[in-house]
């Protein structure tokens, strides 16, 4: 897993605590890859009263979170068209396993949020997509599977990272990459 994507974590957790939320960089995380892989164009700025009615009570971000989550938001965007570079954002490989199954619990749980906020026709998607979007709902449905720290549990761990950063790239191929936002006609 890139640890690139992976360092930011711990920063934005302090960013989130300094301004009162309870949210986790995880269920930011998830709601804007949902959001974006559900079809939400990059310039298209609902996203952000998308994201403040599942994660703020419908109240506008203070100004610095405000300007993270934006960064973000894009940064998940060209990572997703960059084909490669895509990774989930939670602790790193050094936290113990149970706090990494939560919060990829939660991360999974966001996404759909996200992902179904913007896309209402999941029936027009592939077979395979549907699955995936299953599989990320049985996920969310985990609980203490994974209480020994042992490498069995932790190649189970990867291998639901890997699937989940599938399941993005997939939906993000079907849905993603909204259009632009048409610009209207300027009326004299």
């Amino acid at each position: 897993m890139n640890d690139k994507a992976r360092l930011d974590y711990d920063a934005f957790s302090e960013l989130l605590e300094q301004h009162n939320m309870v949210i986790t960089p995880a269920e930011v995380h998830g709601v804007l890859c949902g959001l974006i892989s559900g079809g939400m164009a990059k310039d298209d700025v609902r996203w952000q009263q998308h994201f403040n009615a599942l994660l703020n009570d419908d109240f506008g971000l203070p100004a610095e979170l405000k300007k993270a989550v934006n960064m973000l938001f894009y940064r998940i965007y060209d990572d997703l068209l960059s084909q490669g570079q895509f990774e989930l954002l939670l602790p790193q490989d050094d936290t113990p396993l149970d706090e990494r199954i939560d919060a990829l619990i939660e991360w999974a749980g966001a996404f759909l949020a996200g992902f179904g906020v913007v896309q209402q026709e999941l029936n027009k998607a592939s077979a395979e997509l549907r699955e995936m979007i299953q599989d990320i709902s049985g996920i969310t449905q985990l609980s203490s599977e994974f209480d020994q720290e042992d490498e069995e549990n932790e190649a189970a761990f990867v291998v639901l990272y890997e699937h989940l950063k599938l399941g993005v790239t997939l939906a993000f191929e079907e849905f993603g990459k909204g259009q632009p936002v048409p610009k209207r006609p300027t009326l004299h």
